[in-house]
């Protein structure tokens, strides 16, 4: 998956290489990263801090969209209304 962009709730999702993150649509702004860490754990944080880690089931094939997906409503409560 490389240079992908894929609507996730309010989001987009952009990157690839194990390196994604959440834009805002309109203003590419970024909301928050997702970061492949090896070993099939991934790390998402939002740009105030907030911060999962996630491990997508085997089966998964787009482990950073099933992560973005996990993740989009705490990226939503930690955005400042814009």
């Amino acid at each position: 998956m490389s240079d992908e962009e894929i609507r996730v709730g309010g989001y987009v999702l952009k990157g690839g290489t194990g390196v994604y993150m959440l834009l805002d649509p309109e203003t590419e702004d970024p909301r928050a990263t997702i970061i492949s860490q090896g070993n099939g754990t991934w790390r998402a944080r939002t740009l105030d801090g907030e911060a999962k880690t996630y491990q997508p089931p085997d089966e998964i094939e787009r482990p950073a969209l099933w992560v973005a997906e996990q993740f989009v409503p705490a990226a939503e409560e930690g955005t400042d209304g814009r």
